[in-house]
């Protein structure tokens, strides 16, 4: 296996470390979880528990033995702030090995799949971890005629020695890619699997045992696309589905919620105001020609799904394609991005602020797009990553802008010096507490090599 370590800058002034003393906050909402599996506010960010020994040297971790261009990365964080990924060592493969890097770019581990009989990975889900530290899993195997599936766990993963423990139930089984949640106010592992009848169906399971709790055949569960909300406070599971039918169900599977928020809307995703069961939406108008952005708030809090608002963007993005995830803050106020231009939405539906992240001629030259908006609610800091459309056919551009919340003033612009003549295929940043962030990307396109990249970076 090919690894190179590459240290974006050289410092000759001190050899100390800086130690975070970084405490676990039990009233910060978004210290569970680091992606928007399960994440109600969809903030990327992980506050974590252990000290990281972060030493702001920042640093690029580079995988190039094979092409990752098919690979499932099911990128997780961890309580002392390491990265848990996803690598595929044959490209026929969506993932076979899992790696742990530091916050300085050092890998800590990697780990195997438990192999099984005459059968080859076929999907797994994405990495989550709870607050004791333990990391889970699951994945699918196929072979000739035949199928399995796992749900793994992994302790002592901040040591170099982790142990592994998987449990075989091929009714968990889930092509390409499931959806993992934690559910921490009932202890349980909420996820999607394959089912004869309909694409997949919500599938529950014993945090502790590993044990499948319940399926339920009557409605759809989130499948390859989706994202689960958990509210924190009630224990409710959402997800939302590509023809706009909301899913809304208990821990013990019970059906809340099975409606649709709009006739002519295209888009399904969405955050969770936990506080006042209402999520907010974006969207695309389909009821007639060219399709207008839209952004909606629904109460969510009985059957009967309830439009609160609709906000209509401005002229200059109003026949966008594209726009970000929301994320959305204690207040209610929900942040965006749509090129180029970011916004606050407040939780009366009002405009707080709009920025512009990008120049005229940069849209012209680059065809910008945003692909994502994380959130850092502690320091009031949004991170948006803006990259050239695919379709490029001249240099590609891709960097992220840090804005504040409560203003729209751009703060900084994270050049990330990856102006290139090929494909930039981003992920969304994971920022860990107030520290640093991890930023990954594929660069190239097949049958040309296409290395999966990951650095770290401090925080602004």
């Amino acid at each position: 296996m090919k690894y190179s370590l590459t240290t974006l800058l050289i410092c000759i002034v001190s050899h100390h470390f800086t130690i975070s003393d970084a405490i676990f906050d039990n009233d910060d909402s978004v210290s569970v979880w680091s992606t928007g599996k399960g994440n109600a506010q969809n903030t990327y960010r992980i506050v974590p528990s252990m000290a990281t020994n972060y030493s702001k040297i920042p640093w690029i971790y580079e995988y190039n033995s094979t092409s990752q261009d098919l690979t499932q990365f099911g990128r997780g964080a961890g309580i002392n702030g390491d990265i848990y990924f996803f690598l595929s060592q044959t490209r026929s493969q969506p993932a076979n090995l899992m790696v742990c890097l530091t916050p300085n770019g050092i890998v800590r581990w990697t780990l195997s799949f438990e192999p099984v009989e005459a059968m080859e990975p076929a999907g797994v889900s994405n990495i989550i971890s709870d607050q004791q530290g333990v990391l889970f899993y699951t994945i699918s195997w196929a072979g000739d005629r035949t199928f399995t599936a796992k749900i793994c766990q992994i302790t002592n993963a901040q040591t170099s020695q982790p142990v592994q423990q998987c449990i075989e139930n091929y009714q968990l089984f889930m092509y390409i890619n499931a959806p993992l949640a934690l559910n921490e106010k009932y202890d349980l592992l909420v996820t999607a699997v394959d089912d004869n009848k309909i694409d997949s169906i919500p599938a529950v399971l014993d945090k502790k045992t590993l044990k499948l709790l319940w399926t339920n055949r009557h409605f759809f569960g989130a499948g390859r696309s989706g994202q689960y909300r958990c509210d924190t406070s009630t224990g409710d599971i959402f997800w939302m589905d590509g023809d706009t039918r909301l899913i809304k169900f208990d821990h013990s599977g019970k059906n809340l919620i099975n409606n649709y928020t709009d006739a002519y809307l295209s888009g399904i995703d969405f955050v969770l105001d936990k506080q006042h069961q209402i999520i907010v939406q974006p969207w695309q108008n389909a009821s007639s020609l060219p399709w207008k952005l839209v952004v909606s708030s629904y109460d969510v809090s009985a059957q009967q799904i309830k439009l609160r608002w609709s906000w209509i963007p401005p002229s200059l993005i109003a026949d966008n394609d594209g726009i970000t995830s929301p994320t959305i803050d204690e207040q209610g106020t929900a942040y965006m991005s749509s090129m180029p231009l970011a916004f606050a939405i407040d939780s009366q539906g009002k405009t707080i602020w709009t920025t512009q992240v990008a120049t005229s001629s940069e849209m012209k030259t680059f065809d910008l797009y945003s692909t994502c908006i994380t959130m850092n609610s502690k320091r009031r800091v949004l991170y948006i990553v803006s990259v050239s459309q695919s379709s490029q056919e001249s240099k590609s551009l891709c960097f992220i802008t840090a804005v504040s919340m409560d203003t729209g003033k751009m703060i900084k612009r994270i050049n990330l010096n990856l102006t290139t003549n090929e494909q930039i295929i981003p992920q969304c940043p994971i920022l860990v507490g107030d520290e640093m962030l991890y930023f990954s990307w594929l660069t190239g396109e097949y049958p040309k090599s296409v290395p999966f990249k990951i650095m770290g970076i401090q925080q602004v």
